[in-house]
């Protein structure tokens, strides 16, 4: 009896797994990410920088 009933879940798994796949819409589970901008660099003009 175990022999047939794991036969007969790998059969309707096998069966209905391309159904299953392509019958979800996965367009709305991640939104798409934007990112800014990356801040200009700072301008100093004499040694008296960022660097000090």
């Amino acid at each position: 009896m175990k022999h047939a009933l794991t036969a007969l879940a790998l059969s309707f798994t096998a069966i209905t797994a391309p159904t299953l796949a392509f019958s979800f819409d996965t367009s709305s589970l991640t939104p798409t990410l934007t990112y800014p901008e990356p801040a200009p660099a700072p301008v100093t003009q004499a040694n008296s920088g960022i660097n000090r």
